[in-house]
């Protein structure tokens, strides 16, 4: 996906501005379909996300998600799931040529939180005696970290959306891990992490709901 910056000089006059379309513009991120794959654990999830221009080049952002373990070894059994949601904004730095510009190379923010369970109901340890089965139980914990976000969105087909972005992240809070740090915390990576990265790939869709002509696009 190629997208060409254009400089800008901050915000334009209100009588300069092209009219926008409203709408609202809804998410999946694909990559959650490839966590089987990549990781080491067998984790799998689903991410969707919502959200539309308020005001020239803003866009709040509200991303939910969920992701679960289930790992299964001849010397342990490792169990996790949980929910999670962003809420922020990004912004988007390419300055619109004309009504129907939608391309979009965006920097953003977000503060997440996270709430869920895990549990080791089996585990091989190795002691003096020699192998011996222990376990822990299923314990509820919580998570909130923050996100910086670069990105860009390309509109690929009226109202279809790809769209990249790679995340910088950083724990602020969690609640006690005591006998076991989380593999992964859903939604934000690695429990055992102060940092963590992460890279999203998503498909959009734009539901319009004001300012459409006949083509689905802002009239003037």
């Amino acid at each position: 996906m190629l997208v060409t910056l254009s400089v800008f000089a901050g915000e334009p006059d209100d009588d300069d501005l092209p009219r926008r379309q409203i709408y609202v513009r809804l998410g999946c991120d694909l990559s959650r379909f490839a966590l089987p794959l990549i990781g080491d654990v067998g984790s799998h999830g689903l991410e969707f996300s919502v959200d539309g221009e308020v005001h020239y080049n803003w866009f709040p952002i509200v991303e939910v998600g969920t992701q679960w373990i289930n790992h299964n070894t001849d010397s342990l059994l490792y169990k996790m799931n949980g929910t999670y949601a962003r809420i922020g904004f990004d912004y988007n730095v390419l300055k619109y040529q004309h009504r129907l510009d939608r391309d979009a190379f965006y920097i953003g923010m977000r503060v997440a939180h996270s709430s869920f369970s895990h549990e080791l109901p089996d585990v091989v340890l190795q002691g003096t005696q020699g192998e011996v089965r222990s376990a822990i139980g299923s314990r509820s914990l919580n998570a909130t970290w923050g996100e910086a976000v670069v990105g860009a969105k390309a509109e690929v087909f009226k109202n279809l959306y790809l769209g990249v972005a790679a995340r910088a992240k950083v724990m602020f809070v969690h609640t006690s891990y005591e006998n076991m740090t989380p593999y992964i915390v859903p939604g934000f990576g690695k429990g055992f992490y102060q940092f963590n990265g992460g890279f999203t790939y998503s498909i959009m869709y734009a539901i319009p709901i004001r300012g459409a002509g006949s083509d689905g696009y802002a009239v003037e």
